[in-house]
């Protein structure tokens, strides 16, 4: 039986972990990054001055991101809309945002355009048409996708869809979202051959050729314990990391759904313990949370937590609270289960 609290808490692990080294440019990370403790650099982000706010404003170590809030509230839109619409996920993701003020006193650091909307600046509308012809659109709909490997298979593609387009309808957003969902379903649900992952990522998400050249230029690379710069730009693009990336001019991860998808199925065709995963996907650099994320929670789903030092177990933000909504979706999971 799938343990959906060690996967909320493995995946709250990755992105907190990750959010203190994320946009460190991958070679900061080898140098400065040893993973006995937590290290705090968001003040050290290169970016304009009238950005940095951005990085550091209500943000405390171990705080995970919008990518674990988003990911509970695409667990509580299945659970509790009557509908999984894209219109009832984003009233589900504005929903565990206002959580977020009520239990903090003020909103999540970490969120992209979302945060227009959040604040009233943008309707959601505008949110969408901003991120609909991107050629490169955020990683929002990949890092939150994780839960949809654990729905009916025939549904998979389809809600992977409504998840991207509520606020990214980009092709390539769409296709992201559906690589990570039956990523997830191969390495948990069904226990699959880890170097079969990539092929059967491929046979079930809907028709992409961008992203199925990609992938499976991925699926021909060795495992290499220190990444070589060749083996990097295969992965995440140009490097160091070129506009409209955001942030330029590091090595690393950019802020991209199709290359985050592409490391993590890297990942974890290679790795299976999540401590070493985690590791794994934050000396990659760049934008090194939502990898993290996901990718331990995918282990920590499969294999459990005790890999994991306790230090990160004891100090990531709402352990509580992520295991009990784990745990509603375990109760979930099971009725869906029992009707079939």
């Amino acid at each position: 039986m799938i343990n959906f609290s060690n996967l909320l808490v493995g995946l709250a692990i990755g992105d907190a972990y990750g959010a203190g080294v994320e946009f460190q440019d991958r070679n900061w990370i080898a140098a400065n990054v040893d993973f006995t403790k937590f290290v705090r650099a968001r003040h050290l982000i290169k970016c304009r001055p009238e950005q940095s706010g951005l990085f550091v404003k209500n943000y405390t170590d171990w705080d995970y991101t919008d990518d674990t809030e988003m990911t509970i509230a695409l667990m509580k839109a299945l659970m509790f809309s009557k509908e999984f619409t894209e219109d009832n996920l984003v009233n589900a993701f504005k929903a565990e945002y206002d959580y977020g003020i009520e239990a903090n006193g003020y909103g999540r650091n970490g969120h992209g355009s979302m945060a227009w909307f959040y604040s009233g600046e943008k309707s959601i509308k505008e949110i969408r048409d901003f991120q609909r012809d991107r050629p490169n659109p955020g990683n929002a709909p990949a890092m939150r996708s994780v839960p949809l490997a654990f729905i009916e298979e025939n549904l998979i593609n389809d809600y992977c869809k409504i998840n991207a387009q509520s606020t990214h309808p980009n092709a390539l957003a769409v296709a992201s979202s559906q690589v990570i969902a039956w990523a997830a379903r191969c390495i948990v649900y069904e226990e699959g051959d880890k170097n079969l992952l990539i092929n059967y990522v491929l046979e079930k998400m809907d028709f992409n050729s961008e992203f199925k050249v990609y992938l499976k230029h991925i699926d021909t690379l060795p495992f290499e314990d220190d990444l070589s710069l060749e083996t990097l730009r295969v992965l995440c693009g140009n490097q160091p990391i070129e506009p409209p990336y955001f942030l330029s001019g590091i090595e690393g991860l950019p802020s991209d759904s199709k290359y985050t998808a592409g490391v993590v199925l890297y990942i974890l065709k290679h790795i299976s313990n999540p401590f070493e995963g985690l590791k794994y996907a934050i000396r990659i650099g760049g934008d090194v949370d939502s990898s993290a994320s996901i990718v331990t929670g995918i282990l920590a789903a499969r294999f459990g937590l005790t890999s994991l030092p306790d230090f990160m177990i004891e100090n990531v933000e709402g352990k509580e609270y992520v295991e009990q909504v784990g745990e509603k979706f375990n109760a979930f999971a099971k009725a869906k289960r029992d009707k079939i």
